[in-house]
């Protein structure tokens, strides 16, 4: 089963503009130690997964509702347009995962409603892991509905990560999204909450349900173990709520969440999670077709 997966920011520029292909360097190296490990690595136990490099966005750029903002948005989406149209032709027939976090998420919503919504690839969509991405819960009026089981197929799935009870402002008012046929910000709408604990719209979930968090050791170090039971998870207002355990903030702390967000942390937090759950939908797709 392949997977198309886009990456998120790791061009951490204060300029607007795009990073380029050139081999080496902190971006390259943002992308191939901390993403591809920490985050794509969940679904290589089902998948083969397809991650392509793309022009993408600068951090300024991907956070700047500006049209030099949404210039670069656009320039990066065109890489990643072109590399899912190449997917699909080596794909031509098959069920398939996307999946993306951040800055990708944003390029994969794009990709759903120009590309998947209302054509053929919808019938073999597995699943949308839209993760770390204002998704506005309106995305079930264009045609694909959220998903509401762990086994539910066709459908998408979002969450954004939060201390218990923090207001995101960006994240629900200003964060950039493709939507209906525009850059825009998300301006307030409604947002949808996929618990990655029980897989349940706007549900919450015990500590016991977290089978297993990863957190990144450093740059080319092993894997750590994974830490069971490390948080529950609360949909509020489109959020999803978690409190780290002090013993453990060293391991999952960053510059953002100081400030009360888990953004780089959306996938780590329900590591084990994700992985079993990539794994049953795609079991899921793959019964429903042998049984008819």
């Amino acid at each position: 089963m392949p997977v198309f997966f886009v990456h998120p920011t790791t061009y951490l520029s204060t300029l607007i503009g795009n990073a380029d292909f050139a081999p080496g360097g902190a971006v390259q190296a943002g992308i191939d130690d901390t993403v591809m490990r920490f985050q794509a690595s969940i679904f290589n136990g089902c998948c083969v997964v397809f991650a392509p490099r793309y022009r993408q966005a600068s951090l300024r750029a991907v956070t700047s509702n500006t049209p030099q903002g949404y210039a670069a948005d656009e320039l990066a989406y065109g890489d990643v347009e072109r590399a899912f149209e190449r997917f699909l032709q080596v794909n031509p027939n098959g069920p398939f995962i996307l999946a993306s976090h951040s800055q990708g998420s944003i390029h994969a919503l794009r990709l759903l409603q120009q590309h998947i919504m209302g054509q053929p690839p919808l019938r073999r969509l597995v699943a949308a892991y839209l993760i770390g991405l204002a998704l506005p819960k309106e995305i079930v009026n264009l045609g694909v509905p959220v998903c509401q089981s762990e086994r539910a197929t066709g459908c998408v799935i979002s969450w954004n990560s939060v201390r218990q009870d923090h207001r995101d402002k960006r994240r629900q008012d200003t964060s950039v999204i493709w939507w209906q046929g525009s850059y825009q910000p998300i301006a307030g709408r409604p947002l949808v909450c996929v618990n990655p604990l029980d897989w349940r719209i706007d549900s919450s979930a015990p500590a016991t349900a977290n089978k297993g968090a990863l957190y990144s050791a450093g740059r080319q170090e092993p894997l750590p173990p994974l830490v069971p039971e490390l948080t529950g998870a609360s949909c509020q207002d489109g959020l999803l709520g978690i409190e780290v355990p002090f013993q453990e903030r060293k391991h999952f702390h960053d510059v953002l969440s100081v400030f009360g967000v888990y953004h780089d942390f959306d996938y780590g937090l329900f590591y084990l999670n994700i992985r079993e759950n990539a794994a049953v939908r795609v079991q899921t797709w793959q019964s429903a077709r042998e049984h008819h």
